[in-house]
């Protein structure tokens, strides 16, 4: 068995998102320091599980408790090595080529990058009494004129960059080791090698900006009078890349799940005075522009965006670009709307004008993606004229291209033939590239029939095969499936009713426990008929335990196929009968297809690398 350094798997666990990974399995609502849910080792239904990020789980109930490697192994039934593979890939960290050898550069990096984490704690703290300090006076009038009270201040934890050149260097002593340690962190700079260096925040404001873990990163600083750069942020370093971080989504997490919403504006203090004001969830991004992975870290927190935009042409530019990347690999169930200010106008100041309830209005008044799309790309042309519209249509279509849900895809095409007043422009988007080619599928040749088992002995590799019937035997057998691929199977509708019976009776009692399904009783589910059903498929279908993963992932992929074809079969049937007028049938047809070509394509794929 591999065994990984311990440099290695602290450098995984630093780096993992506990909470996050915890909250994919476990509802979680914070309570105090912690966050508390349901065990998922054990059937409760009053919360006794509490997860603290900076410390790991632990069930007051049953006694399970650990870290993320934890976690994982007593939820997948996985092995150490296992879970250390899953979250390195997780968490971005590559994992050396000999398990056993101990990588001197990794246990480098990991020390210097805990160094780094500690020291801008320290420095946070620092910034902090400075704010408190006399010599904070001025900052602390300057954070009272723009109305920000005093807990929003505290919980914020702003600071206070004092004034001078070497206010941070004296402060740590000015050594050597101290001078490069606070280089690493971004904290001093030279204006050229080999020069004094000095303190990079020098009388600003300071917001600190922190990791979905709570660790201070980074800072932002703001000038209280005129001067330039008005806003100066850290440089990149090993633990802060802005285009990665935004800013107050580690406190905004709890508030996005409660609402399943969060808005996103573009300044540090935008965010916090709409915070200061009852405004809630935002996060902001650190003076950049959207980038993929924050609306990447933001689709893990959420299924609904609001974006909120100056109402100038920087704003403008800055929403199209949000927009591009909304439409990229979009799937469904993923909600977007545009919040414009009047011209010349901030978050701040809109809000301290009208008030959280009049802010929370004009959000529930954005524009939705398809709106804007048309309203930017039908910039410059007649929307009143055929060609007009046929241009805008055809700006259009490589945006919505872009979009992964073959469904979606095609309803977003669908709804701006309608916004355009083109009824029968609802030809199909060209699919993503990723997309396989066409096939056509044979019409079905025979009704459903009831469950058949098939001799006992028979494999799961045999021709012809029950590919229901064949899932719900490995389910049986490795319960493990159920909960590694719960939320796919949950979705999956079966042909044959005996046999949703038994999927769904065990879905269930997958989310109400974790213990294995037991084999040789008869006290297994609800009702003798479901117990004669499970033991039929165990009796019928065996399979070797090395084939289990690759055998289970074909037939969730034949099963899916023959669902997908069921229902397009019988929409062509209704469209046969009620003529090719139902548009939205035709759509939902074709989407269809699309969906199944890009399934069967996975099936190709795999069986390539069989």
């Amino acid at each position: 068995m591999a065994r990984y350094p311990d440099s290695l798997i602290d450098l995984i666990r630093e780096r993992i998102d506990l909470l996050e990974l915890v909250g994919r399995r476990v509802a979680l609502k914070k309570q105090g320091t912690a966050w508390l849910g349901l065990c998922p080792f054990h059937n409760e239904k009053t919360p006794s599980f509490s997860v603290r990020p900076d410390k790991g789980y632990k069930c007051f109930g049953c006694g399970a408790g650990g870290d993320a490697f934890k976690f994982l192994m007593q939820t997948k039934g996985i092995g150490f090595a296992e879970a250390v593979e899953e979250l390195a890939a997780m968490s971005g960290v590559p994992l050396p080529r000999d398990a056993h050898a101990e990588d001197p550069e990794m246990v480098r990096r990991a020390e210097h990058r805990r160094q780094i984490l500690a020291l801008l704690a320290e420095v946070r703290e620092f910034y902090q009494k400075s704010l408190s300090a006399p010599g904070g006076q001025r900052a602390r009038h300057y954070l009272t004129q723009r109305g920000l009270k005093p807990e929003t201040v505290q919980q914020e934890k702003l600071g206070y960059a004092p004034a001078g050149w070497n206010a941070l260097l004296d402060r740590f002593g000015g050594g050597e080791a101290a001078v490069e340690l606070l280089e690493a962190a971004g904290l001093v700079t030279r204006k050229a090698a080999g020069e004094r260096p000095y303190d990079r925040f020098r009388d600003r404001i300071v917001f600190p900006i922190h990791d979905l873990k709570g660790h201070c990163v980074g800072f932002g600083g703001r000038l209280m009078g005129p001067g330039e750069p008005k806003y100066l942020n850290s440089p990149e370093t090993d633990v802060f890349q802005k285009g990665k971080l935004l800013y107050g989504l580690e406190t905004a997490r709890e508030a996005i799940r409660k609402e399943g919403s969060v808005l996103v504006v573009e300044g540090y203090m935008d965010r916090l005075s709409l915070v200061d004001q009852g405004v809630l969830p935002v996060v902001a991004t650190l003076g950049t522009a959207m980038t993929p992975d924050h609306l990447r870290l933001l689709w893990q927190q959420t299924r609904k965006i609001h974006f909120c935009f100056d109402g100038d042409a920087a704003g403008e530019k800055a929403a199209w670009k949000a927009l591009e990347m909304f439409f990229d690999g979009l799937e469904s169930d993923h909600h977007a709307a545009f919040l414009f200010l009047p011209p010349g106008e901030d978050p701040d100041q809109v809000v301290r004008r009208e008030g959280a309830a009049g802010f929370a209005r004009r959000i529930s008044g954005g524009i939705a993606p398809i709106d804007f799309l048309i309203r930017r790309l039908g910039e410059g042309l007649n929307g009143t004229e055929p060609e007009g519209r046929a241009a805008l249509m055809h700006r259009a279509k490589p945006l919505l291209a872009k979009v992964k849900d073959p469904l979606l895809r095609e309803l977003y095409l669908q709804t701006l033939g309608q916004r355009l007043q083109i009824p029968h422009a609802f030809a199909p988007v060209s699919p993503r590239v990723d997309d396989p080619a066409p096939y056509v599928a044979p019409r079905p040749t025979r009704r459903s029939q009831p469950l058949r088992p098939v001799v006992a002995g028979r494999t799961l590799a045999a021709a012809q095969r029950n590919h229901e019937q064949a899932l719900l035997a490995l389910i049986l057998r490795h319960p493990r499936l159920m909960r590694e691929r719960e939320e796919e199977l949950s979705r999956l509708p079966l042909e044959n009713a005996q046999l949703s019976a038994l999927l769904t009776e065990l879905i269930e009692r997958a989310r109400a426990s974790d213990d294995p399904i037991g084999h040789g009783t008869t006290e297994w589910f609800s009702s003798p008929e479901l117990t004669r059903c499970a033991q039929e498929v165990l009796a019928a279908e065996e399979v070797s335990p090395e084939l289990v993963d690759q055998e289970f992932a074909g037939c969730l992929i034949s099963v899916h196929v023959k669902s997908l074809r069921r229902e397009r079969m019988q929409l062509m049937r209704r469209i046969d009968l009620e003529g090719d007028g139902d548009h939205a049938l035709t759509i939902r047809c074709r989407a269809l297809k699309l969906e199944e070509q890009r399934v069967l394509g996975q099936k190709i794929i795999r069986d390539e690398g069989r």
